[in-house]
């Protein structure tokens, strides 16, 4: 059948789907008829049958699930169906394939794809119907004159050839030959033992075998073995070669990724049924893994899909490769049992792990793939390198059904993306919980901001040359009416995910310069701190935004400084820079917070147009006790200095702390020692405070002045 003669009803309420389907049907070459409704469709059908059809989930009257359902009963299941859909829920898909969907595509439509997919099915119904043609074919030629009859009498000795053919060139020709002369021992002993049955129990013995030929090609042959009489045997060997090719391919249409050759999302679920069943009977515990690739989406966008193709592919190979023989390890020739890998979709791959003794076990084996995955691939003539996040769900703990387990540990992938990526975690209880948590709190901060249930708090820093508070740091909470006071680590996440954080962000800044702007007319002049998120910084408005808010509060740049983390930095680029760049003409100070902590390099760290580094508090909380954190504080000093940089020290809890930090030459500190975040109306008495801190050399520095 050529694509020109292939027919397709297609059935869609919306116009303009009709339209661009139409069109990009037409262009690859089918016939296409259309349809408004799902009453229109089934009697255009029944007037015209159609090779295929293509069916809107969502019509007025018959929907596309009762018109696919209709033509199942109507005409069966050979019929291709496909179901057009605006939802990819899983509900949705399983109850578009319990109608008798062949396939479902998902709005909005790729229209440069769709013409492949069509022609994907159609291969698959072409086989379909060859396999019908072959069998039908077969069947008749049984029926008539077998390709190959012969008699075999008690001894296994071909006594005449009633009939020959082509297809079976390794039976002798010649009469009074033992079978052994023409087929192996073992497949000869089956025409024996088939005999033996039929003659016992007067039934007619059918089996099946493959047999290499002399020229290397492997052909399956189907036998019927009739009784004659006491001594003979009458049997007919037909070729099924063609059948079991047909059958091969529509398996591996059914069952198989065509893009990586893993198995595919229905072969998967079938076997993770199987393996429940079998950990059940048996009281042994399984594992499955759902592995997300980490930036995949920025290969595709960026790369194009081709590149993103070749990734998928090589995934799948890093995956069959780093997993041991017993894991879920899928090579295209493997029968169903053993396969345990699976492509769902998208760059998402799981893997099944029967008979697991311990959970730790699966996390082994979890991190053998994400040490795989973070070797770099190499792409348009240079290295990628990706991560991979895994989320782990164990039975029966985690469920005991496999919809439930992949639903589980696709939340637990979730969960180690949330928590850095390139990380895996177990599915439990309390991450349903928490992702339940999270919900109900993410909306309740879209409101939060205009119901004004966001406040300041101040922490002073104290200017050790000064002996006084000179600056702050802006710090945000958040009163929630019904759960209280709720921690930044709780929400400012939400708001960075859901981009709430610009809006969030102005809100900060704008009400830290209000805030340090009565301060400056209460004859106070402190500096004020306000933190830049991640995303604030790629935000293209952030200058501008910056600008207008210390025009409307009147606040002096120069008093304003601007906190970005070293985490923020790891992914500098020049537009990231040319921020920075563009906040320090405007005399806006830069201070690097959390520094120590990333990876920063000394060859761009000089190019930042920063003036203040803050050494992170897991450094100070052992400055004392540990000489390794000595060291490296007294060298993030050192360097700043010869950098140009002043030198903040955040978490100070003791006075031998700030004596010590001193002694090297820090300029500012901050902590608990010095003051607890305090509201606005207590900033102007505590900047009153004075303190007088006498330097202290730590114990263990003995090389100082080399």
């Amino acid at each position: 059948m050529t694509i020109e003669s292939f027919r397709i009803l297609l059935a869609d309420d919306d116009a303009t789907v009709r339209l661009l389907m139409h069109a990009a049907l037409l262009k690859a070459g089918f016939q296409v008829t259309l349809a408004c409704d799902g009453e229109e469709a089934v009697r255009l059908f029944e007037a015209a049958p159609a090779d295929m059809v293509m069916l809107d989930v969502e019509m007025p009257g018959m929907d596309g699930y009762q018109v696919c359902s209709y033509l199942r009963t109507k005409i069966g299941n050979e019929l291709p169906i496909m179901m057009v859909t605006g939802m990819d829920d899983m509900q949705s898909i399983d109850r578009a394939f319990e109608a008798g969907a062949t396939d479902f595509i998902a709005k909005p439509i790729n229209w440069n794809l769709i013409a492949y997919r069509i022609l994907y099915l159609r291969r698959g119904y072409l086989n379909m119907l060859a396999l019908k043609a072959a069998n039908a074919r077969n069947k008749a030629i049984f029926s008539a004159i077998p390709d190959t009859m012969f008699i075999l009498n008690g001894k296994a000795e071909v006594i005449d050839i009633c009939s020959y053919s082509d297809s079976t060139p390794w039976l002798k020709a010649n009469a009074e030959n033992a079978l052994t002369q023409s087929l192996p021992g073992d497949i000869a002993k089956l025409y024996l033992e088939a005999a033996d049955r039929a003659r016992h129990q007067g039934t007619v013995e059918s089996f099946e075998y493959p047999l290499t030929l002399a020229n290397k090609k492997t052909r399956y042959y189907e036998n019927r073995v009739a009784v004659i009489d006491a001594q003979e045997t009458l049997c007919l060997v037909r070729d099924i070669t063609e059948r079991k090719d047909s059958e091969s391919k529509i398996f591996h249409l059914a069952y198989f990724d065509n893009l990586t050759g893993l198995p595919n999302r229905q072969s998967f679920m079938e076997r993770l049924e199987s393996e429940i069943k079998r950990a059940k009977y048996t009281g042994n515990k399984l594992a499955v893994l759902f592995l997300d690739l980490d930036g995949f989406k920025s290969i595709n966008d960026t790369m194009g899909h081709t590149t993103g193709d070749t990734v998928l592919q090589s995934t799948a190979e890093r995956l069959q490769s780093s997993t041991r023989p017993s894991d879920f390890v899928s090579r295209n020739n493997l029968e169903r049992s053993e396969v345990k890998l699976a492509r769902l979709g998208g760059d998402e791959f799981t893997v099944v792990i029967p008979n697991l003794h311990r959970a730790e076990d699966a996390l082994i084996l979890a991190h053998r793939i994400r040490e795989a995955m973070r070797r770099p691939f190499h792409l348009e003539s240079r290295d990628v390198v990706l991560t991979a996040s895994i989320g782990i769900a164990l039975f029966p703990d985690d469920g005991d059904n496999a919809e439930t387990l992949l639903k589980h540990a696709d939340t637990a992938m979730y969960h180690a993306k949330s928590e850095g990526r390139d990380n895996c975690q177990f599915y439990n209880i309390a991450l349903t919980l928490q992702a339940e948590k999270r919900m109900h709190l993410e909306n309740d901060l879209r409101d939060a901001l205009e119901k004004q249930e966001f406040f300041l708090v101040y922490q002073p820093q104290f200017d050790i040359a000064a002996e006084s508070f000179q600056s702050v740091e802006a710090l945000i909470r958040w009163n929630h009416p019904k759960q209280g006071s709720i921690s930044p680590l709780d929400f400012i996440p939400l708001a960075e995910e859901n981009g709430l954080i610009i809006p969030i962000g102005e809100w900060v800044l704008r009400t830290a310069c209000q805030d340090a702007a009565r301060w400056h007319q209460q004859g106070h002049c402190l500096e004020v701190a306000v933190n830049l998120s991640p995303l604030q910084i790629k935000n293209p408005g952030l200058v501008q935004s910056v600008l207008d808010i210390l025009a409307e509060t009147n606040f002096p740049p120069e008093k304003l400084v601007l906190e970005i983390t070293e985490g923020a930095l790891m992914e500098h680029n020049e537009n990231t820079l040319s921020t920075l760049q563009a906040l320090r003409n405007h005399n806006i100070q830069i201070a690097l917070d959390d520094f120590g902590t990333g990876y920063s390099s000394m060859n761009y760290l000089k190019r930042l147009p920063i003036n203040n580094l803050k050494v992170d508090q897991s450094f100070i909380h052992g400055l004392l006790d540990d000489d390794d954190n000595l060291a490296i504080v007294r060298a993030i000093i050192s360097l700043s200095k010869n950098l140009g940089f002043t030198v903040t020290a955040e978490g100070i809890e003791t006075l031998e702390q700030a004596q010590v930090l001193k002694h090297f030459g820090c300029e500012t500190l901050q902590g608990f020692y010095f003051s607890k975040p305090i509201e606005r109306n207590g900033i102007l008495a505590a900047s009153n405070k004075r303190w007088s801190i006498q330097p202290m050399k730590p114990s263990g520095i003995t090389h100082e002045d080399r």
